[in-house]
């Protein structure tokens, strides 16, 4: 590649996981924090400057001062340079870090990537991006239909998964946030549980009275990656339940691949992917339609042969082709 790929990412487990391909080469840096510094001095200042306690009442100035300290890599200002943000990024926006990068590094690409839905990040409106940046990529087709953007899927990388036995196997493994979605997971619960089938469900962000099964439902602030990857291991066939209002392909399918696991999932839109097939991923619309059998008759490993495709090392490809022609 003639690029040099500058990344602001994060230090989220399954984005390391994700972009784990890319992290050593030598093309690339890959940073995971915001300010990048082993002071502890200075990230005592920069948190308490960007703390909510501090700007509780009046936002503290000043802020664009920082923008210096983000990104820190050791490419030379005459290289051909992509710098590519995750939407985490987006916040830092108001602080003129774009603009400052553009002076920083006057021949650069700047692109940003939605992973998540749009109208999840509130932190910059998304019918501003594509005058921001040169390339906005996004995940979800319909927001790249809405706003302009160009449609590229997630990444992800083979990980690395050592065997837990502490973690029972199951039939069917279900994780993620309730967000909107609570009545269909219980749904979807209800059904597979009462069918004798074995449910490894884990919900975030319930309140305590929306709670239910709490004697065989697991509620929790968070799940580290790492254990989300064992259990995936663990389990006959991986459920996904998408939000409302999200289309595309989720992480819930980059781990069915990477893993050689059946998905029941209630995207209709997964029918044209690339990597579906009847055999290995089961699309139902209301939760009691769930094909029960499907589970019951899901062996423990399949192959999708579709890993390789999800590479980042791909994306990089994609965005100095887009960039050179």
């Amino acid at each position: 590649m003639e690029y040099k790929f500058l990344i602001g990412g994060s230090d989220n487990d399954y984005y390391i996981v994700s972009y784990r391909d890319i992290m050593q080469m030598d093309n690339v840096t890959y940073c995971r924090e915001f300010l990048q510094s082993d002071s502890k001095l200075l990230k005592w200042i920069y948190t308490h400057h960007f703390g909510v306690r501090m700007n509780r009442f009046v936002e503290l100035p000043f802020k664009s001062v920082w923008n210096r300290f983000y990104l820190k890599n050791s490419f030379s200002h005459e290289d051909q340079l992509c710098i590519l943000l995750f939407a985490n990024y987006l916040q830092l926006e108001r602080f003129g870090l774009v603009e400052f990068l553009r002076k920083r590094y006057p021949n650069a690409r700047i692109v940003c990537f939605y992973q998540d839905i749009a109208a999840t990040v509130k932190a910059f409106p998304p019918e501003k991006a594509k005058f921001e940046f040169d390339l906005v990529l996004s995940f979800d087709q319909r927001d790249c239909d809405q706003y302009g953007w160009v449609y590229y899927p997630l990444v992800y990388s083979m990980p690395e998964i050592s065997d837990d036995p502490s973690i029972e196997k199951s039939d069917v493994y279900f994780v993620g946030k309730a967000k909107n979605r609570l009545n269909d997971i219980y749904g979807a619960y209800e059904r597979l549980a009462a069918a004798g089938l074995k449910c490894d469900f884990h919900i975030t962000g319930v309140a305590e009275q929306d709670r239910k099964y709490t004697d065989s439902i697991v509620y929790r602030d968070v799940m580290p990656y790492e254990e989300n990857l064992k259990r995936i291991n663990k389990t006959r066939c991986m459920l996904e339940i998408m939000q409302k209002g999200g289309h595309g392909y989720t992480l819930r399918y980059c781990e069915a691949i990477a893993q050689g696991k059946c998905l029941i999932t209630n995207n209709p839109e997964i029918a044209n992917a690339p990597f579906y097939s009847p055999e290995r991923i089961s699309v139902f619309g209301d939760v009691d339609a769930i094909d029960l059998q499907f589970v019951v008759n899901s062996p423990w490993k399949v192959d999708y042969n579709y890993i390789d495709k999800l590479s980042p090392v791909h994306l990089l490809e994609f965005l100095e082709k887009y960039f050179t022609t």
